[in-house]
């Protein structure tokens, strides 16, 4: 697919496993440029992204997030959410004052954070069944090609669904996108603790009665809170979340991999932020809640922000 003169420069912060995959499948429509955590990097990357079995090569612009040039204009944040506030700051004044920020972030919290530290910012958030995962630094497999929708948290009006679809991406766009966030959240608190805990994929869970047993205890609580807090849904958190294990079967949830390689979790915004919810509306989650303290036991302590998800 070639590439158009209608989107400007497109940067992403964060180079995991799902920045690489977007900056490299973006690539296709527009001019891409990497940013990496503060620091001295090599001008290019060239990535290896493997999708369907087939392998292709690309090279990425890259800098760190302190060596950038400025401005910057049109910003996808692919980082964690523990780090997205600190990535964003470390940019400076490089993000213009009514730059477009689409954040891509698992779980909820860090992007109401976000829209109170940029009150200027013209900012949307994602919610994404895409799935990826890095095999080594410079090689990424895009596991899952999934529907992304995309919808504004305080006037961010820039077609970002457009351009996914020019890169061959699905995605649309959504009035109401903090429904879709609390909506993916719900299949969240299911999966990737569970998988984390169990070392196991994601298929796996609907495999083995134990584990199916505590999804669907898992989902009882997480129907209850959510729906204290204001969120409906046409189906219960079990069922929406066997629907996303059963396709994406062969994935390793991200909390799985940070577990695995020693790394911080996004536990806080994912458990975390349901058991706030359950705290603010007296609903009880004492299943979440061990969890969350059997996750919590296997992360290292929290140190400085990251935009790299490994080292």
């Amino acid at each position: 697919m070639a590439k158009t003169n209608q989107w400007p420069g497109i940067h992403v912060l964060g180079a995991g496993s799902m920045g690489l995959m977007i900056a490299a499948r973006l690539q296709a429509a527009a001019s891409v440029v990497l940013l990496r955590r503060p620091g001295n990097w090599p001008a290019s990357l060239q990535l290896q992204v493997q999708r369907n079995g087939a392998t292709t090569r690309c090279r990425l612009t890259q800098y760190g997030s302190d060596t950038a040039p400025a401005p910057i204009s049109h910003l996808i944040l692919c980082t964690k959410s523990i780090d997205a506030l600190a990535a964003l700051e470390s940019l400076d004044s490089r993000v213009a004052d009514d730059a477009q920020l689409l954040l891509m972030q698992n779980g909820m919290g860090s992007q109401e954070a976000v829209v109170q530290h940029f009150p200027r910012a013209r900012i949307a958030a994602a919610s994404t069944t895409e799935g990826a995962y890095r095999t080594a630094p410079d090689r990424v497999v895009h596991a899952a090609c999934g529907l992304t929708r995309i919808g504004s948290l305080n006037r961010g009006d820039f077609d970002w669904a457009g351009l996914f679809r020019d890169a061959g991406m699905e995605a649309g766009t959504v009035e109401d996108i903090r429904w879709h966030l609390a909506d993916k959240l719900r299949v969240n608190v299911l999966i990737n603790p569970l998988t984390a805990l169990h070392g196991c994929l994601n298929g796996e869970l609907l495999d083995r009665a134990e584990l199916l047993a505590d999804m669907q205890a898992l989902g009882q609580e997480a129907d209850a809170v959510l729906a204290a807090a204001g969120f409906r849904f046409g189906n219960t958190a079990l069922e929406q979340a066997s629907a996303v294990a059963r396709s994406t079967a062969n994935n390793r949830s991200s909390m799985l991999q940070d577990v695995t390689a020693g790394r911080r979790t996004e536990l806080d915004d994912i458990t975390g932020f349901l058991l706030e919810l359950a705290r603010r509306h007296g609903v009880p989650a004492p299943t979440h809640q061990a969890v969350y303290s059997r996750i919590q036991a296997l992360t290292p302590a929290p140190a400085h922000h990251r935009t790299d998800a490994a080292p």
